[in-house]
């Protein structure tokens, strides 16, 4: 190459477009065989290049241009396709993603299914287990004794009604039950013994159920109720105070509440007792009277009286207590001598008595109103059969005679005298 005076040097300055290129050249993106024709003096802070180096470089530059224009087509071709792929890999991986998401459901649906079905299988398994252990327990474990069910006996003592079970070593309680019939409250007994009474848990006279069982340590252990006892608890009525009136002819007592009416029993010494009834009195009467002259008939004698009042057992009462003792002297008036003849002929003197109403043997006479012949008989009979002519003195005429039988002298009394019948 010839050298070109520095006079005929043409100063020119770099273009832009140049200078860029330069410098993408200096950073290495352009081939160096592209600038051996460019010369840059690194002492001058201008560029000097020849006029044909600039049409060169403009040749270049446009050449550049055109090569940076497909470059950079190429290069948005590429990226172009580069954003498709990846668009389609994006796609792509979204679609596997899916499908991957859609198989991790299944999966997990499929896990937790099989979770379930474990969960259940477990639950099952504790439950046989379970009964199992149980079942094995109740045959390992010891038994408790059910104590058998016990009876019932009803009595009275001291005037009290008592419940009696035997005892039984293995019971911790006895427990008594009533019930009384048409009503449903039952009252508990409970007792530390196999006795109670149960006179204050009877709530009045009726029908009543009783039973009772061995309680023991728990309810295995307790025996079934014994069979229920029926039981009749009656009331005694009160027991009448008796008494006599100062005339001895009467003997009065309060009226009793429920009775019916009143039995006046009597005898002498070992006989059996007799009774009269006396009725219950109005319900404006308070007491109840008796007379004594019920026993006008009944023969004469010392006797021992008791009073008792009578009850309707219907109603679940008893008849009370026998009073106190009452002693009464029965005296009877002897009934009169019967069909008194006298026979002048032979002294014979002929009577009848009744027998039912004079039990004697003694009889007393009196003759001519003056004189008083007493004699007795061998034995009671019916007819009486008397010679007078030991007890006549000798001439005496008899013109009258009387005759009544003789009593006792204590609960007896005299018959009346009766004429006799002389013939």
């Amino acid at each position: 190459m010839v050298e070109k005076s520095n006079k005929n040097t043409i100063k020119k300055e770099m273009p832009e477009s140049i200078r860029k290129l330069f410098e993408q050249k200096q950073n290495g993106t352009m081939q160096q065989e592209k600038n051996k024709d460019i010369v840059v003096d690194d002492t001058s802070t201008n560029s000097v290049v020849s006029v044909d180096d600039a049409e060169s470089l403009k040749q270049n530059e446009l050449d550049i241009t055109d090569g940076n224009k497909k470059e950079n087509k190429s290069q948005d071709i590429k990226k172009s396709k580069k954003e498709n792929t990846k668009k389609e890999k994006n796609s792509k991986n979204q679609t596997n993603e899916e499908k991957i998401e859609t198989e991790n459901e299944k999966s997990t649906s499929k896990k937790l299914s099989k979770k379930t079905k474990i969960t259940i299988l477990s639950i099952l398994l504790a439950v046989v287990c379970c009964a199992f252990i149980i079942t094995l327990t109740i045959f390992l474990l010891p038994k408790a004794n059910k104590m058998d069910a016990p009876t019932i006996q009803i009595y009275s003592l001291s005037n009290q009604t008592r419940l009696h079970v035997d005892e039984n070593e293995d019971a911790v309680l006895y427990e008594f039950y009533i019930q009384k019939k048409g009503e449903t409250n039952i009252t508990y007994i409970p007792s530390p013994t196999n006795e109670v009474s149960i006179k204050s848990k009877l709530s009045s006279p009726g029908e009543y159920y009783i039973w009772a069982r061995y309680g023991g340590k728990n309810s295995q252990e307790t025996s079934n109720d014994s069979e229920k006892y029926t039981y009749y608890y009656y009331e005694y009525l009160d027991t009448p105070k008796v008494y006599v009136s100062s005339d001895s002819l009467t003997m009065t007592w309060l009226k009793v509440v429920n009775a019916k009416e009143y039995r006046v029993f009597y005898g002498i010494d070992d006989q059996e007792l007799s009774y009269f009834t006396v009725a219950q009195p109005s319900s404006t009467t308070a007491n109840v009277i008796f007379d004594f002259a019920e026993f006008n008939n009944v023969s004469a004698g010392n006797y021992t009286l008791y009073v008792q009042a009578v009850a309707d057992e219907n109603n679940y009462y008893k008849s009370s207590e026998l009073s106190q003792p009452i002693l009464y002297a029965n005296r009877t008036k002897l009934a009169d001598v019967q069909s008194a003849t006298y026979n002048r002929e032979n002294d014979m003197l002929r009577f009848t008595v009744d027998t039912s109403k004079t039990t004697t043997k003694r009889f007393e006479i009196i003759v001519n109103n003056s004189e008083t012949f007493g004699f007795v008989a061998d034995f009671i009979n019916e007819e009486y059969t008397f010679y007078l002519t030991p007890y006549l003195k000798k001439g005496i005429s008899i013109s009258s005679l009387k005759i009544k039988a003789v009593g006792d002298g204590d609960y007896i009394t005299d018959s009346d005298y009766i004429d006799v019948t002389i013939q």
